[in-house]
């Protein structure tokens, strides 16, 4: 199974995340990472990139859910903590998911996709 990374940062100009993974894909907060069953997502933050904390990573209410390890931090004594998740061996389709974070004390939200391919 491969490992897939997703680093956070803060967009230029405004508060919105940047998001960059490591196939390649790039842009504001709007990617679709492309994983496979049984994959590890990792979310990381980007040194000095403006995001201070991730404070969660769910499933859109509307949309399925891919995980068959829900995403939580590797460390949760660590504000700045990596984020991770497995990828389920059954999972099918595009998750839209929501990344919780924080900027100081204001607490905001961001939603990119995960697609699963076969």
């Amino acid at each position: 199974m491969a490992s897939e990374i997703i680093k956070i940062s803060k967009q230029e100009g405004n508060n919105g995340l940047y998001l960059t993974d490591n196939e390649g894909h790039s842009g504001k907060d709007n990617i679709t990472t492309n994983v496979k069953k049984g994959d590890t997502v990792t979310w990381t933050l980007v040194p000095n990139g403006g995001i201070d904390q991730i404070t969660g990573i769910t499933a859109k209410p509307d949309s399925q859910d891919v995980f068959s390890v829900d995403p939580a931090p590797v460390n949760p004594s660590d504000p700045a903590s990596d984020w991770t998740g497995t990828v389920s061996p059954d999972a099918t389709g595009t998750e839209s998911y929501s990344i919780g974070y924080k900027i100081g004390d204001e607490s905001l939200v961001d939603d990119p996709q995960l697609n699963v391919k076969t």
